[in-house]
């Protein structure tokens, strides 16, 4: 094993943690992805092996091991993901090199979705609402997809705005580390310049908390429930939906939206042919 993976298991974990914060990781990332870890240390224990130790052949035994203990197929990519992740941080990517899984298709229910009349309610709830700040993170959230977490981690340098032009993008930047550019709709332009103008800081983050810190996960979710009555999550499968409705290439959809697995893009399929039919 690499020296970086040397030490106890809570050396190991603590510098994944470390790595991931590093990445620009949320707290509540970093806590499930060192759990899922924590958790893969103790499997190994249980077999006499340390993570310190740990071979290509350990990983897909325990992959099989979550498969024989019937764990979703979901869960298991999930942490098959983190601990790619972890490989990756010990720079040894071919320890996850060639390890299988029996089934890497989920079995999807199908996303809760804002229809047209209720996203015309949301916009007009923005008109009526006085904080700048909120009415550019609805529409943030509505015209790009962008998960919470990401939208938090914004920097006003990741935004590229011609507001004459009425055109724009912005760098959204995943918790697996990916980035993605998403071009921005002139309704998404107009409030964010308006937010942006009256800004008299110099903070680096795009959206900032009354308290002119950066904004975090929770604020943004009490928001939309206090003054929108809505969670954010919904407004994603928004705006995935409504591409894929418009005959939007489910590439290009999983692109902007951050997707990995095609087959979660291919989750909205059936709602839009029920939509229009």
């Amino acid at each position: 094993m690499d020296k970086k993976c040397a030490g106890t298991t809570k050396d190991v974990i603590d510098s994944f943690a470390v790595y991931l914060s590093e990445k620009g990781r949320s707290e509540n990332t970093i806590k499930t992805y060192c759990g899922v870890i924590l958790s893969f240390c103790n499997w190994l224990e249980s077999r006499d092996t340390i993570i310190t130790d740990v071979t290509k052949d350990d990983i897909q035994a325990y992959i099989h091991y979550l498969e024989a203990e019937k764990r979703s197929v979901s869960t298991i990519n999930k942490i098959f993901n983190t601990i790619n992740t972890f490989v990756k941080s010990l720079e040894l990517p071919e320890l996850i090199d060639s390890v299988q899984r029996t089934n890497k298709k989920i079995d999807y229910v199908a996303p809760d979705f804002l229809d047209e009349n209720e996203v015309q309610d949301i916009i007009k709830r923005a008109k009526k609402d006085p904080s700048k700040r909120n009415v550019a993170i609805v529409y943030t959230l509505l015209f790009t997809g962008v998960r919470v977490s990401e939208l938090c981690m914004l920097n006003k340098k990741d935004l590229k705005l011609n507001p004459k032009s009425q055109t724009g993008s912005v760098v959204v930047r995943a918790d697996n580390g990916n980035e993605r550019i998403i071009p921005l709709s002139k309704e998404l332009v107009a409030k964010l310049n308006d937010y942006l103008v009256s800004r008299t800081d110099d903070q680096e983050a795009l959206f900032l908390s009354n308290y002119q810190k950066r904004i975090a996960t929770r604020t943004v979710q009490h928001m939309l429930k206090q003054e929108y009555n809505i969670h954010p999550h919904k407004l994603r499968h928004t705006f995935c939906y409504d591409l894929v409705r418009k005959g939007v290439d489910l590439s290009i959809v999983a692109q902007l939206s951050g997707h990995s697995d095609i087959n979660v893009t291919k989750q909205y399929l059936p709602i839009a042919d029920d939509y229009v039919g």
